[in-house]
């Protein structure tokens, strides 16, 4: 992916995290809760796997072998 794309993404995930926290903490908040729970961690730690999974770089390794076969 090109750097540009990434970005691109990236801003799309936080913006997307930002509105289903935001529906999380409501919909806690009306049934009396103050804060988001357990949902609002899963939704960081998704947010987590999400940014790394963007980020990742491409291991350039050419041989065929793994570390476990060597």
């Amino acid at each position: 992916m090109q750097k540009s794309t990434k970005v691109i993404v990236t801003i799309v995930a936080v913006v997307l995290f930002f509105i289903l926290s935001a529906v999380v903490t409501g919909v806690r908040s009306d049934a009396g809760h103050s804060t988001p729970g357990i949902f609002g961690l899963i939704l960081f730690a998704a947010l987590i796997g999400a940014l790394r999974a963007i980020w990742k770089k491409k291991d350039d390794n050419n041989d065929d072998t793994t570390t476990l076969q060597k």
